[in-house]
């Protein structure tokens, strides 16, 4: 589950990118998630992965809004 980031600032470099999930650019005052994808390309990171250990991870920002959540307990 991501956490929410943000408000972004108005000289926040994010601002005017467009989010790739909805295609409308981050604005000032915008809530963001990092959603990560997993270690990509980089060998270390996926032998580290496969070893349960920590790695870095490729990611993306996109809208809080458009990001998955976590579904509420009934």
């Amino acid at each position: 589950m991501s956490r929410r980031l943000g408000p972004k600032s108005a000289g926040h470099p994010g601002v005017g990118r467009e989010c790739p999930a909805c295609h409308v650019p981050f604005a000032e005052g915008d809530y963001t998630a990092v959603v990560l994808l997993g270690p990509g390309d980089d060998y270390t990171a996926r032998k580290r992965r496969d070893q349960g250990r920590p790695y870095n991870a490729v990611a993306i920002e996109i809208h809080w809004d458009c990001s998955p959540k976590e579904e509420e307990a009934a």
